[in-house]
């Protein structure tokens, strides 16, 4: 019932589009004369119901293709043109202007960094659009590296998603190419054939495939190729499908980069697709600014893995966007609580509380049910030590990290400029160090209020490099910086970290890989550090560090205002545990008491224990 109610109030909307946007007549449009044979369409863009012009323009009164192709497009969901589009008054009008001023499409928060890093913004939170780049040493770096991956990046011509695809505004997710308009395409683009009316279209769909991401989302924090277990190496594509096991070891990507196999995210092994989790108000923005991606994401891992019912909305009380999807991907059902997000923005459309009571998930690829395990006692959450981390911090398995990159500029060098889509006169130059994965570094995120307000969260190094603008800007010396970002691993494993794991290693504290070790004397010990990496002369740390041993940092450590490492008195708390590590296992009783109220242990401590000296 809930499902006929839905396409009773959505049909008008799509049949009013195609009334406002029609010549006024009765007669269908002149474009179903040669196309009326056309399939691959949803209901909801028929054409028989919505027309063609209405997407792609053209003259919808005309009889001849001449005519009727005049001012038509092939890409109607480029985000310049969809305005007269997708996003006209009379369809998605109010969608088209949040993808507009989401981060997929502004870049806002990359753009604010790199040029923070410049010097030329001296506030990380500006707003800021990568349209609208001028020819600044920043915006010149950011043209000639970065600029492809934002949703205004228009398309020349309809194409199926791929590992390089980037840009094209609706079409980038909305554009399923099946066989048929796969065939289509290669039918039409046949050299010396004469042009040959279009037979099969591209669903257009909210089922987004995870290529969908792939494009973009493979390079920076490389979410997408983490989440299904891949991780990027230094190693050239000609060699790697020559060594022993390269079949299921490695995998080059289509752009030539070689990745090599590590665990997947738990999500992806169980069929879970990057949209089954994040929402379209994430996605395709919520109307309001958000300085960077993190900050326009509004769910969480608690919203499905609680120990506690969670906050729930019948069909009913969903908003219209949310109904919708809810029964495009026939999902309604009289009984179903569909879970509210813990920000409380909006709702999943496929995450409900059954009748029965139980959370149960429907992953768009499988259609299967699955139920999302709550948390256990062992978790820790809810004792006095542990509520403020994350749960990233304790199930991301790894992170993809890069410790150091030397960016050049390059004077009358060509480089492509990724904004305009042409040969620039000058370009600029990276060249990195090693690639490695390792369990994520620890950092603090919040205000400095109260633990109430802080939550320990994962970072991996983000700008961690020298910039020579000397070439730009006549004898400017190099610039070196050491800034960690918050990273989202999308490494999510069953099993957390195992307390040693954080009280006892070194790359969790920040202080880079290498060996801690804790040395006993009489009734006391001390903790010492032997870094792996060599020290950079720029600031007298480790390569893949983010502070020294035992020490804080001044000044901006972080691209974010919010994030930093662990102060010296933290430090000096988490190492204290850690020294109870050395004897006594992180599951053992005592251990699992001293989550709750580590100092009343500690006033319980034998003759034999031997706590950490800090001078």
């Amino acid at each position: 019932m809930l499902t006929t109610v839905v396409a009773a109030v959505a049909l008008p909307l799509y049949l009013r589009s195609a009334q406002t946007r029609s010549s006024g007549s009765s007669q269908p449009e002149g474009c179903l004369d040669c196309h009326a044979g056309m399939i691959g369409f949803a209901a909801g863009h028929e054409p028989r119901a919505i027309g063609c012009a209405v997407c792609h323009m053209g003259n919808r009164s005309a009889h001849t293709a001449e005519a009727a192709h005049a001012g038509m497009t092939r890409t109607p969901g480029n985000l310049s043109i969809v305005p007269q589009t997708c996003a006209s008054a009379a369809c998605h009008e109010a969608i088209g202007e949040r993808v507009r001023g989401s981060p997929m499409n502004t870049m806002s928060g990359v753009v604010a960094v790199d040029k923070y890093v410049f010097g030329e913004n001296p506030d990380l939170d500006r707003p800021f659009a990568v349209s609208q780049l001028g020819h600044s040493p920043a915006d010149s770096h950011l043209r000639t590296l970065c600029a492809s991956c934002h949703l205004g990046n228009d398309k020349a011509a309809p194409a199926p998603i791929d590992e390089t695809s980037r840009g094209g505004g609706c079409s980038a997710c909305h554009l399923d190419y099946g066989s048929g308009a796969r065939e289509e395409l290669a039918r039409r683009d046949r050299p010396g054939l004469t042009p040959l009316s279009p037979r099969a279209h591209p669903l257009i769909s909210v089922r987004i495939p995870d290529e969908a991401c792939f494009g973009c989302h493979s390079r920076s924090g490389r979410i997408a190729t983490n989440y299904e277990g891949w991780h990027e190496t230094p190693l050239d594509e000609a060699p790697a499908p020559q060594t022993p096991g390269a079949k299921n070891q490695y995998r080059v990507l289509a752009d030539g980069r070689v990745f090599e196999r590590m665990p997947a995210d738990v999500h992806f092994t169980k069929g879970l697709s990057c949209t089954d989790c994040h929402l379209a108000s994430e996605v395709m923005g919520d109307g309001q600014f958000h300085p960077h991606e993190e900050q326009a994401v509004g769910i969480s891992c608690q919203d499905c893995h609680s120990d506690q019912s969670p906050k729930t909305r019948p069909f009913a009380g969903l908003d219209p966007e949310t109904q919708m999807l809810v029964a495009l991907r026939g999902l309604a059902a009289p009984d179903r609580r569909y879970v509210v997000i813990s920000s409380g923005r909006t709702t999943f459309p496929n995450v409900f509380v059954d009748a029965a009571g139980v959370t149960q998930l429907i992953p768009q690829n499988t259609g299967v049910a699955l139920q999302p395990k709550p948390l256990t006692a062992a978790c820790g959450r809810n004792s006095a030590s542990h509520g403020s981390i994350e749960c990233r911090s304790c199930h991301s398995a790894w992170v993809s990290q890069c410790t150091s990159c030397h960016t050049q500029s390059e004077p009358h060098v060509p480089g492509w400029d990724h904004l305009d889509g042409r040969i620039a006169s000058d370009s600029w130059r990276e060249s990195s160090g090693g690639f490695f994965a390792d369990p994520p570094t620890l950092g603090v995120v919040g205000t400095s209020s109260g633990a109430n307000h802080t939550r320990v969260t994962t970072v991996a190094p983000g700008m961690v490099l020298t910039l020579n603008q000397a070439a730009a800007s006549a004898g400017q010396p190099d610039e070196f910086h050491r800034l960690f970002a918050p990273a989202s691993p999308h490494t999510t494993g069953r099993r957390a970290r195992d307390c040693r794991s954080c009280h006892s290693s070194p790359s969790a504290l920040g202080y880079g890989r290498g060996v801690l070790s804790y040395k006993v004397s009489g009734a006391t010990g001390r903790w010492g550090f032997t870094p792996e990496q060599p020290t950079l002369r720029s600031d007298g740390l480790p390569a893949d560090a983010w502070i020294g041993f035992l020490q804080s940092r001044k000044g901006h450590v972080s691209t974010r205002y919010d994030v930093r490492p662990f102060t010296l008195e933290e430090q000096q708390r988490i190492l204290r545990v850690g020294a109870c590590l050395t004897c006594h296992a992180g599951n053992s009783a005592l251990m699992q008491q001293a989550m709750d109220d580590f100092s009343k242990v500690l006033t319980r401590c034998s003759p034999r224990c031997a706590l950490p000296q800090w001078h």
